[in-house]
Protein backbone atom coordinates (compact mmCIF):
# COMPACT_ATOMS: atom_id res chain seq x y z
CA UNK A 1 0.00 0.00 0.00
CA UNK A 2 0.90 3.38 -0.82
CA UNK A 3 1.53 5.16 3.14
CA UNK A 4 3.61 1.69 4.07
CA UNK A 5 5.57 2.58 0.72
CA UNK A 6 6.32 6.10 1.85
CA UNK A 7 6.74 5.69 5.41
CA UNK A 8 8.50 2.33 5.45
CA UNK A 9 11.47 2.57 7.26
CA UNK A 10 13.43 -0.85 5.97
CA UNK A 11 15.86 1.05 3.73
CA UNK A 12 17.56 -2.12 2.79
CA UNK A 13 19.27 -2.52 -1.01
CA UNK A 14 17.36 -2.41 -4.05
CA UNK A 15 15.36 -4.73 -5.98
CA UNK A 16 15.73 -5.74 -9.11
CA UNK A 17 13.91 -2.90 -11.88
CA UNK A 18 11.85 -3.79 -14.55
CA UNK A 19 13.33 -4.61 -18.18
CA UNK A 20 13.51 -0.90 -19.40
CA UNK A 21 11.75 0.75 -22.05
CA UNK A 22 12.55 3.50 -24.36
CA UNK A 23 12.04 6.48 -23.05
CA UNK A 24 9.25 9.03 -24.28
CA UNK A 25 11.71 11.61 -23.27
CA UNK A 26 14.11 12.87 -26.06
CA UNK A 27 16.96 15.37 -25.45
CA UNK A 28 18.48 16.51 -29.29
CA UNK A 29 17.86 14.34 -31.76
CA UNK A 30 18.92 10.91 -30.50
CA UNK A 31 16.67 8.60 -27.96
CA UNK A 32 19.40 7.82 -25.88
CA UNK A 33 17.12 5.09 -24.52
CA UNK A 34 15.91 3.73 -27.51
CA UNK A 35 17.84 0.16 -29.78
CA UNK A 36 20.29 -0.68 -26.46
CA UNK A 37 19.41 -0.29 -22.92
CA UNK A 38 16.62 -2.81 -23.19
CA UNK A 39 19.63 -5.68 -24.20
CA UNK A 40 21.71 -4.27 -21.60
CA UNK A 41 18.93 -4.44 -19.03
CA UNK A 42 17.35 -7.76 -19.92
CA UNK A 43 14.22 -7.42 -21.67
CA UNK A 44 11.83 -6.46 -24.21
CA UNK A 45 10.13 -2.92 -24.30
CA UNK A 46 6.68 -2.22 -21.94
CA UNK A 47 3.61 -1.39 -23.91
CA UNK A 48 2.64 2.08 -23.06
CA UNK A 49 1.39 2.60 -19.54
CA UNK A 50 -1.51 3.72 -18.33
CA UNK A 51 -1.82 7.20 -17.47
CA UNK A 52 -3.77 6.62 -14.16
CA UNK A 53 -1.61 5.29 -11.32
CA UNK A 54 -2.26 1.90 -9.80
CA UNK A 55 -3.70 1.15 -6.32
CA UNK A 56 -0.98 -1.44 -5.46
CA UNK A 57 2.52 0.82 -5.48
CA UNK A 58 5.14 -2.14 -4.63
CA UNK A 59 7.15 -2.44 -1.45
CA UNK A 60 9.34 -0.23 0.83
CA UNK A 61 11.17 2.85 -0.35
CA UNK A 62 13.43 5.04 0.88
CA UNK A 63 12.44 8.65 1.44
CA UNK A 64 9.90 9.15 4.36
CA UNK A 65 9.50 10.40 7.70
CA UNK A 66 12.46 8.96 8.77
CA UNK A 67 14.91 10.40 6.41
CA UNK A 68 13.63 13.67 7.45
CA UNK A 69 14.01 13.08 11.17
CA UNK A 70 17.62 12.16 10.02
CA UNK A 71 19.30 15.18 11.95
CA UNK A 72 23.13 14.24 11.17
CA UNK A 73 22.65 13.24 7.42
CA UNK A 74 22.15 15.89 4.73
CA UNK A 75 21.28 19.58 5.02
CA UNK A 76 18.26 22.07 4.85
CA UNK A 77 18.54 24.22 1.65
CA UNK A 78 17.17 28.09 1.95
CA UNK A 79 13.43 26.83 1.46
CA UNK A 80 13.35 24.42 4.78
CA UNK A 81 13.37 21.22 2.87
CA UNK A 82 15.59 18.28 3.32
CA UNK A 83 18.53 17.62 1.07
CA UNK A 84 20.62 14.06 1.21
CA UNK A 85 24.30 14.90 0.55
CA UNK A 86 25.51 13.74 -2.76
CA UNK A 87 26.42 10.11 -3.47
CA UNK A 88 28.27 8.48 -6.35
CA UNK A 89 25.86 6.73 -8.97
CA UNK A 90 27.49 6.30 -11.73
CA UNK A 91 31.42 5.16 -10.73
CA UNK A 92 34.28 6.08 -13.45
CA UNK A 93 35.26 2.42 -13.73
CA UNK A 94 31.66 1.89 -15.30
CA UNK A 95 31.63 4.88 -17.66
CA UNK A 96 35.13 5.29 -18.94
CA UNK A 97 36.32 8.10 -17.14
CA UNK A 98 33.16 9.89 -16.21
CA UNK A 99 31.62 9.85 -12.51
CA UNK A 100 28.58 11.08 -11.63
CA UNK A 101 27.52 11.69 -8.44
CA UNK A 102 24.26 13.81 -7.17
CA UNK A 103 20.82 14.02 -5.11
CA UNK A 104 17.40 15.96 -5.23
CA UNK A 105 16.15 18.49 -4.03
CA UNK A 106 12.91 20.72 -4.17
CA UNK A 107 13.49 24.76 -3.80
CA UNK A 108 10.11 26.93 -3.65
CA UNK A 109 8.26 24.03 -5.34
CA UNK A 110 10.53 23.79 -8.12
CA UNK A 111 12.55 19.81 -8.51
CA UNK A 112 15.90 19.44 -9.12
CA UNK A 113 18.56 16.73 -9.81
CA UNK A 114 21.84 18.40 -8.63
CA UNK A 115 24.51 16.33 -10.40
CA UNK A 116 28.49 16.84 -10.01
CA UNK A 117 30.29 15.22 -13.52
CA UNK A 118 33.74 14.50 -12.93
CA UNK A 119 36.29 13.78 -15.97
CA UNK A 120 38.68 10.83 -14.84
CA UNK A 121 39.86 10.16 -18.19
CA UNK A 122 42.83 11.14 -19.92
CA UNK A 123 40.24 13.02 -22.90
CA UNK A 124 37.85 15.56 -23.12
CA UNK A 125 34.15 15.41 -22.41
CA UNK A 126 31.46 16.64 -24.66
CA UNK A 127 28.67 16.64 -26.19
CA UNK A 128 26.38 15.76 -22.42
CA UNK A 129 22.83 14.92 -22.66
CA UNK A 130 20.56 12.83 -20.36
CA UNK A 131 16.86 10.84 -20.40
CA UNK A 132 15.40 9.12 -18.20
CA UNK A 133 13.07 6.10 -18.33
CA UNK A 134 9.28 5.75 -17.45
CA UNK A 135 8.83 6.19 -13.46
CA UNK A 136 6.18 5.77 -11.43
CA UNK A 137 5.81 9.55 -10.96
CA UNK A 138 6.48 10.53 -14.68
CA UNK A 139 9.55 12.62 -13.70
CA UNK A 140 11.79 13.90 -16.54
CA UNK A 141 13.85 16.80 -17.58
CA UNK A 142 12.22 20.10 -17.92
CA UNK A 143 15.64 21.09 -19.81
CA UNK A 144 18.42 19.73 -21.41
CA UNK A 145 21.56 19.01 -19.78
CA UNK A 146 23.42 22.02 -20.53
CA UNK A 147 27.40 22.23 -19.85
CA UNK A 148 28.44 25.37 -22.05
CA UNK A 149 32.78 24.25 -22.27
CA UNK A 150 34.46 20.67 -22.83
CA UNK A 151 35.02 19.11 -19.35
CA UNK A 152 38.64 18.29 -19.40
CA UNK A 153 40.46 15.63 -17.90
CA UNK A 154 40.62 16.21 -13.96
CA UNK A 155 37.62 18.75 -14.04
CA UNK A 156 34.55 18.76 -13.05
CA UNK A 157 31.33 20.71 -13.07
CA UNK A 158 28.27 21.26 -10.70
CA UNK A 159 24.19 21.16 -12.76
CA UNK A 160 21.04 21.68 -11.30
CA UNK A 161 18.54 20.36 -13.72
CA UNK A 162 15.68 21.23 -13.55
CA UNK A 163 12.62 18.41 -13.52
CA UNK A 164 9.06 17.64 -13.86
CA UNK A 165 6.14 15.34 -13.46
CA UNK A 166 5.13 15.14 -16.69
CA UNK A 167 6.74 12.25 -18.23
CA UNK A 168 5.76 8.96 -18.96
CA UNK A 169 4.25 7.02 -16.32
CA UNK A 170 5.12 3.10 -15.54
CA UNK A 171 5.19 1.56 -11.99
CA UNK A 172 8.79 1.18 -10.70
CA UNK A 173 10.34 -1.57 -8.09
CA UNK A 174 11.19 -0.46 -5.69
CA UNK A 175 8.36 2.61 -6.64
CA UNK A 176 11.33 5.76 -6.32
CA UNK A 177 13.42 4.03 -9.15
CA UNK A 178 14.76 6.09 -11.09
CA UNK A 179 16.56 4.39 -14.62
CA UNK A 180 19.30 7.53 -16.06
CA UNK A 181 20.52 7.40 -19.27
CA UNK A 182 23.93 9.87 -19.86
CA UNK A 183 25.39 10.57 -23.28
CA UNK A 184 28.70 12.36 -23.87
CA UNK A 185 31.00 12.16 -27.51
CA UNK A 186 32.88 9.15 -25.76
CA UNK A 187 29.57 7.01 -25.23
CA UNK A 188 26.20 6.27 -23.75
CA UNK A 189 26.17 5.31 -20.09
CA UNK A 190 23.06 3.52 -17.69
CA UNK A 191 22.74 3.71 -14.07
CA UNK A 192 19.18 3.57 -11.93
CA UNK A 193 19.03 5.86 -8.57
CA UNK A 194 16.64 5.99 -5.72
CA UNK A 195 15.04 9.70 -5.25
CA UNK A 196 13.33 9.90 -1.92
CA UNK A 197 9.73 10.71 -2.26
CA UNK A 198 9.54 13.81 0.07
CA UNK A 199 11.06 15.86 -3.09
CA UNK A 200 7.32 15.00 -4.69
CA UNK A 201 5.11 16.15 -1.64
CA UNK A 202 3.56 19.34 -2.43
CA UNK A 203 2.76 23.10 -0.91
CA UNK A 204 -0.73 22.25 -1.44
CA UNK A 205 -0.91 19.24 0.60
CA UNK A 206 -2.64 20.91 3.55
CA UNK A 207 -6.33 19.28 4.05
CA UNK A 208 -9.15 21.05 6.16
CA UNK A 209 -10.07 19.54 9.53
CA UNK A 210 -13.36 18.22 8.03
CA UNK A 211 -12.08 17.22 5.49
CA UNK A 212 -9.09 15.08 7.38
CA UNK A 213 -11.55 13.68 9.57
CA UNK A 214 -13.73 12.28 6.37
CA UNK A 215 -11.26 11.26 4.84
CA UNK A 216 -9.45 9.11 7.64
CA UNK A 217 -12.58 7.08 8.34
CA UNK A 218 -13.09 6.34 4.67
CA UNK A 219 -9.32 4.90 4.08
CA UNK A 220 -9.77 0.71 4.49
CA UNK A 221 -7.76 -1.01 7.00
CA UNK A 222 -5.62 -2.54 4.29
CA UNK A 223 -4.32 0.76 3.33
CA UNK A 224 -3.11 1.20 6.79
CA UNK A 225 0.74 1.18 8.23
CA UNK A 226 2.17 1.21 11.41
CA UNK A 227 5.84 2.21 12.04
CA UNK A 228 8.42 3.43 14.55
CA UNK A 229 10.31 6.35 14.05
CA UNK A 230 13.78 5.54 16.45
CA UNK A 231 16.08 8.69 18.25
CA UNK A 232 13.99 11.44 17.32
CA UNK A 233 14.91 14.00 19.60
CA UNK A 234 12.65 17.10 18.78
CA UNK A 235 9.59 17.74 20.57
CA UNK A 236 5.90 17.26 18.52
CA UNK A 237 6.33 21.01 17.54
CA UNK A 238 9.77 20.83 16.25
CA UNK A 239 9.17 18.03 14.87
CA UNK A 240 5.90 19.45 13.32
CA UNK A 241 7.80 22.61 12.62
CA UNK A 242 10.70 20.19 10.30
CA UNK A 243 7.55 18.12 8.59
CA UNK A 244 6.34 21.44 7.50
CA UNK A 245 9.20 22.51 5.79
CA UNK A 246 8.70 19.46 3.72
CA UNK A 247 5.22 20.06 2.96
CA UNK A 248 3.85 17.78 5.73
CA UNK A 249 1.30 20.07 7.18
CA UNK A 250 0.02 19.24 10.64
CA UNK A 251 -3.78 19.53 10.88
CA UNK A 252 -4.71 19.08 14.83
CA UNK A 253 -2.70 18.64 17.77
CA UNK A 254 -3.65 16.93 21.05
CA UNK A 255 -2.35 15.18 23.84
CA UNK A 256 -3.40 11.84 25.40
CA UNK A 257 -2.70 10.55 28.60
CA UNK A 258 0.80 13.22 28.62
CA UNK A 259 1.78 12.30 24.81
CA UNK A 260 1.66 14.37 22.03
CA UNK A 261 -0.28 12.60 18.98
CA UNK A 262 0.18 14.66 15.98
CA UNK A 263 -2.50 14.58 12.73
CA UNK A 264 -0.74 15.45 9.85
CA UNK A 265 -1.26 15.07 5.68
CA UNK A 266 0.85 15.27 2.63
CA UNK A 267 0.03 15.53 -1.21
CA UNK A 268 1.97 13.90 -4.11
CA UNK A 269 2.31 15.92 -7.28
CA UNK A 270 0.32 12.92 -9.27
CA UNK A 271 -2.47 14.24 -6.30
CA UNK A 272 -2.44 11.40 -4.34
CA UNK A 273 -3.11 12.14 -0.43
CA UNK A 274 -1.28 10.12 2.75
CA UNK A 275 -2.95 10.89 6.18
CA UNK A 276 -0.67 10.37 9.57
CA UNK A 277 -1.34 10.14 13.04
Amino acid sequence: DLLGDLLNLDLGPPVSSPPIATSSVQMGAVDLLGGGLDSLMGGPSFAAPSAVMPSNLGGPVSGGLGDLFDLAGGVSNLSGSHVTPKTVWLPAVKAKGLEISGTFSRRAGSLSMDITLSNKALQVMSDFAIQFNRNSFGLAPAAPLQIHTPLAPNQNVEISLPLNTVGSVMKMDPLNNLQVAVKNNIDVFYFSTLYPLYILFVEDGKMERQMFLATWKDIPNENEAQFQIKDCPLSADAASSKLQGNNIFTIAKRNVEGQDMLYQSLKLTNGICVLSE
